[in-house]
């Protein structure tokens, strides 16, 4: 049985950030596309986490048992966008507002990669970096929710919640 690389979530979203931002600040135009599919994955994979968290922190009242762990992890690793995205504005983790936002970025991505937008907009540099810029400012409105559940659930680096698992599910 092979074993998963674990690393800490906070720092795989930092260096992610880090990337886009220095495409960005150097003017990497032939990583603009690449950017923003950093990006829409970030942000999706994010969401799933952060509902994650919101899910176990609602249930602190009582001590989980481990299998009830494991499913809840099973289960908002099985949500795709736009489920995950329902479940945070049902959770009460987004606003109608970030809701509203992100679904634009949903229905973008969906165009952007099942329409082939690559093509239609490959060598224009402006729209692309727009588009970038447009996610970085999403993704910056989730990091003040995740950075907002963190003052709310007291969980800082040291807890075994944000350690991630390299496989094909970004959750543990």
């Amino acid at each position: 049985m092979a074993r998963h690389r674990e690393y800490k979530l906070t720092n795989a979203v930092v260096r992610v950030e880090q990337d886009v931002r220095a495409i960005l600040a150097r003017g990497q135009s032939t990583r603009y596309f690449e950017g923003i599919v950093l990006m829409y994955s970030l942000i999706e994979n994010v969401l799933k986490w952060l509902v994650y968290l919101k899910v176990i922190w609602d249930k602190c009242d009582r001590l989980l048992p481990q299998r009830e762990v494991d499913i809840l992890k099973q289960f908002c690793n099985q949500q795709d966008f736009r489920s995950a995205l329902n479940l945070a504005l049902v959770t009460g983790l987004v606003g109608h507002r970030l809701f509203s936002r992100i679904e634009r970025v949903r229905r973008e991505r969906n165009d952007v990669i099942h329409q082939c937008y690559l093509f239609t907009h490959r060598r224009n540099r402006r729209v692309l970096r727009a588009r970038l810029e447009k996610l970085v400012s999403v993704a910056d409105a989730l990091f003040r929710v995740f950075a907002r559940l963190i003052q709310e659930t007291g969980a800082d680096d040291s807890y075994e919640i944000f350690r991630v698992r390299r496989s094909r599910h970004m959750l543990v």
